[in-house]
């Protein structure tokens, strides 16, 4: 019975340690959870995202901390870590709605999640590189050169996501619950 209930303490602190959680900072709900990296070290970005109930629209946590509506394409990530990912990435954010509790994204569901620039990836990239690079004077020289060419950002990005959907580096953190932050009025007035 011991090991049983040792058992569910284990599989409950396992559960609890990857959830986030919405509480009032101030008059403010926030949301927080600190997310867990395994593969530290290796380039890559961190997503916050979350959709409503109907699954009718997304919103995304941009590196700004300011949250927008997802429009489809590459998913906007929270954090950007070329030199390579730490260990943990703490998100303490202010929710969407400014009346003081959850009722602007009540229901709706959080996610969170990374991706890594595998050293496979990184290889593609210079491929990429490489082939880019041995044309573009011919290509300036017709006019037909983008300029867009000349970063590697997007086609990372894609390779980065890919690895997250791929592999399933993603988890739901929480349905948002009803909160209301704003103190009640104790009738003290003057």
């Amino acid at each position: 019975m011991l090991r049983m209930i040792g058992l569910m303490l284990l599989v409950t602190c396992a559960v609890n340690a990857r959830a986030g959680q919405v509480m009032c900072s101030g008059t403010v709900p926030v949301y927080s959870e600190t997310i867990t990296i395994p593969e530290a070290g290796q380039p890559g970005l961190v997503f916050v995202g979350m959709y409503n109930p109907a699954k009718t629209q997304a919103d995304y946590l941009a590196q700004s901390g300011a949250w927008g509506t997802y429009q489809g394409g590459l998913y906007p990530p929270y954090g950007r870590y070329d030199a390579g990912l730490p260990g943990s990435v703490q998100v303490l954010v202010p929710l969407p709605g400014n009346d003081g509790t959850t009722n602007a994204v009540l229901g709706w569901t959080m996610y969170v999640g990374y991706g890594v620039l595998t050293p496979d990836a990184q290889a593609q990239v210079q491929a990429r590189r490489s082939a880019l690079n041995s044309m573009r004077a011919q290509r300036i020289a017709a006019g037909t050169w983008n300029a867009a060419y000349d970063s590697d950002d997007q086609f990372k990005w894609s390779l980065v996501q890919k690895d997250l959907t791929d592999n399933g580096k993603y988890h739901l953190s929480l349905v948002i619950p009803p909160l209301n932050c704003n103190p009640p009025d104790t009738g003290g007035g003057g």
